[in-house]
């Protein structure tokens, strides 16, 4: 999957995914912008360096929607199916994203002398090798962003390693959180 982050103008970025599996999605306009690291692209920095396979990113390149759609002749009853069973299948992944963006960002804040709001401790495990493998990695791409000019883009390859092919596996149907195997 590709996803293509692009910087419209001093207020707005737009995010957009190419594929493998699921629906097409729709090029959209992002929330949280950000000068130096808007939040659409710390989740997807800070969920490809921690391995995080169903987080926000892994569940697009799944075949899930989470807060990007289709498009209308696109939104079918497979593809609202297979998103709700991505979504069942990384809530944890969600959960831990969530924590590790925030633990990350505010510790990336920090480190360059920025804090916007004070924040109060995730409970989460981080390495701190790692954790400081993330903040390395947000300062190198906050360095690039910040140098776009408008119609500028960063655009970067989910990691197949992270990306679940759910035709080939049965976690999350139905059928198996009910003790069943569906078949």
């Amino acid at each position: 999957m590709r996803v293509t982050f692009t910087r419209v103008d001093d207020h707005r970025y737009t995010v957009a995914i190419d594929r493998e599996h699921g629906a097409p999605l729709v090029s959209r306009f992002a929330p949280g912008f950000d000068d130096l690291m808007p939040h659409d692209l710390a989740h997807y920095l800070v969920e490809e360096h921690f391995g995080i396979e169903l987080g926000v990113w892994g569940q697009l390149a799944a075949g899930g929607g989470g807060i990007f759609a289709p498009a209308p002749e696109d939104n079918t009853l497979r593809h609202r199916r297979r998103a709700q069973r991505v979504a069942s299948m990384g809530h944890a992944d969600m959960v831990r994203s969530e924590r590790l963006v925030a633990l990350t960002v505010a510790t990336w804040e920090r480190s360059v002398g920025r804090v916007k709001q004070q924040t109060t401790a995730a409970p989460v495990a981080a390495d701190p090798d790692a954790l400081r493998g993330a903040v390395r990695r947000l300062d190198e791409v906050a360095g690039r962003w910040r140098t776009l000019p408008h119609g500028g883009s960063l655009a970067f390859d989910w990691p197949g390693r992270l990306t679940l092919d759910v035709s080939k596996t049965h976690r999350g149907r139905a059928g198996e959180r009910a003790g069943r195997r569906v078949r």
